[in-house]
C-alpha cells in the first residue's frame, strides 16, 4: 500500500512539475487576422523619393502602411533633429498617392551613435545603450516628438532601437514606451526589433500597437542570407517573447548580403537580372556570393506569414525593389500572394 501511495505521490509531483513548466512560458497566443485586414508595411526613406517619379502608384494597391526613414533623429538630450526639407519634400510627394489610398504614414525616428571607433562589438553597444538610456529618461523627448507628429499629420511614431543588450537599458526603454504611448493619444506606436533580443516588459507590450520583425542579416549555416528556413524558424521567437502575432509584421529584405557577413548591401532592383534560381549573385570583381530573396521565396515567407497568424509583411525598404508593375517585383509577390488567398487559390486555414 505503501509502494502505491509513493507511485501516486510521484506522479502527480511530476504533474505539478509538468504544470509549473508550462505556466513558465510567456509566449502569446495570436489573435487571428483577417486577410482583408492583412499590413503590407513599407520603410521609404525620405531621400529616396525627393523626385515624385521614384514613386509608382501601383504600388500603393499593395502597401498599406508607410514608415517614413531618415528624416528624424535624437540625441542623448531628447532634442529632436528633424531633416525638414526631405521630410516636407517625401510628404508633398506622398500626397497625391494618398489621396487616393487610405494609407497611413507613421514617422520613424533613430536615437544616437557614440563618437569615435571600437574594438568590441560589446562596447560599443553599451556606449551606444547609455546615449539612449539618457534621452529616455530625459523628460521632454517624448514631448519632441509627439510635436513633430502633430505638426506634421503623422499617424503615430516608430522606434528602430536594435541594441538595448543590458537589462538597465531595456529598463530605462520600456518606461519610456510608456511614457509616449500615454501623450500619443489614439496614434499608433510602434517598435522594430530583432529576433534575438526580446526583453520587452508586460506593460510594454501592451502598450506597443505594432512590431516589425527584423527576419534579415542572419544567415543560414552556408552562410546564405534571410533563407526561408532560417527566417521562419527565427519568427517563432516573438511569440515566445509574450507578443501577439496579430502585432507583428514579417520582415522581408529587398537586398542581399554576401556569405562572408561584410558590410556591403545589394538592392535587388540592381542586381535581378543576374541572380540564379537560388537567389545568388557571384561578384567577381569582389569575389564573394550574395543572395536574394526572390519573388519566389517571397510568395513563400508570406504564405507562411498568413499561414501562422501574423498581422502583415514588413519590407525594407521601397526603394531597393522593382515597381510592382513588373513581375519581377518583389512587392509584387507579395501582393499576388495575398490575391490568391483571398480568391481561395492560395493557401488555406
Amino acid at each position: 500500500m505503501k509502494k502505491a501511495i509513493k507511485w501516486v505521490a510521484l506522479l502527480l509531483s511530476m504533474v505539478t512539475v509538468a504544470a509549473l513548466l508550462s505556466g513558465c512560458s510567456n509566449a502569446a497566443k495570436s489573435t487571428p487576422v483577417d486577410i482583408n485586414d492583412f499590413r503590407v508595411t513599407a520603410y521609404i526613406t525620405a531621400d529616396s523619393i525627393q523626385d515624385p517619379a521614384a514613386l509608382t502608384a501601383e504600388d500603393f494597391d499593395i502597401i498599406t502602411d508607410i514608415i517614413l526613414f531618415s528624416c528624424a533623429t535624437f540625441d542623448e538630450t531628447g532634442a529632436l533633429q528633424v531633416q525638414t526639407e526631405w521630410m516636407e519634400t517625401a510628404l508633398k510627394n506622398l500626397q497625391p498617392i494618398l489621396s487616393q489610398h487610405d494609407i497611413p504614414v507613421y514617422l520613424n525616428v533613430l536615437g544616437p551613435d557614440p563618437e569615435g571607433t571600437f574594438d568590441d562589438w560589446n562596447k560599443q553597444m553599451a556606449a551606444k545603450g547609455d546615449l539612449h538610456k539618457a534621452a529616455f529618461e530625459s523628460g521632454v523627448l517624448e514631448d519632441n516628438i509627439l510635436a513633430v507628429v502633430e505638426q506634421y499629420g503623422f499617424d503615430g511614431v516608430y522606434f528602430d532601437y536594435e541594441f538595448p543588450i543590458e537589462d538597465e537599458y531595456w529598463e530605462a526603454y520600456n518606461a519610456f514606451l510608456l511614457r509616449l504611448d500615454g501623450k500619443l493619444g489614439g496614434k499608433l506606436l510602434g517598435i522594430a526589433l530583432p529576433d534575438w533580443d526580446i526583453k520587452l516588459s508586460d506593460e510594454a507590450i501592451a502598450a506597443v500597437d505594432r512590431v516589425e520583425a527584423m527576419l534579415y542579416d542572419v544567415y543560414d549555416d552556408d552562410g546564405r542570407h534571410a533563407t526561408y528556413d532560417r527566417c521562419t524558424d527565427l519568427s517563432k521567437q516573438f511569440a515566445k517573447a509574450g507578443l501577439d502575432k496579430a502585432k507583428v509584421d514579417f520582415g522581408l529584405p529587398f537586398y542581399a548580403r554576401p556569405t562572408d557577413n561584410k558590410a556591403y548591401w545589394y538592392a535587388w532592383r540592381d542586381y535581378y537580372g543576374f541572380v540564379d534560381e537560388e537567389g545568388a549573385y557571384m561578384d567577381g570583381e569582389l569575389g564573394k556570393t550574395f543572395y536574394f530573396n526572390t519573388p519566389e521565396i517571397v510568395a513563400q515567407k508570406t504564405e507562411f506569414a498568413i499561414e501562422n497568424g501574423f498581422g502583415g509583411m514588413m519590407l525594407w525598404h521601397y526603394a531597393y525593389d522593382l515597381p510592382s508593375t513588373d513581375e519581377r517585383s518583389l512587392l509584387r509577390a507579395i501582393g499576388d500572394t495575398i490575391a490568391e488567398v483571398k480568391s481561395g487559390t492560395g493557401i488555406t486555414k
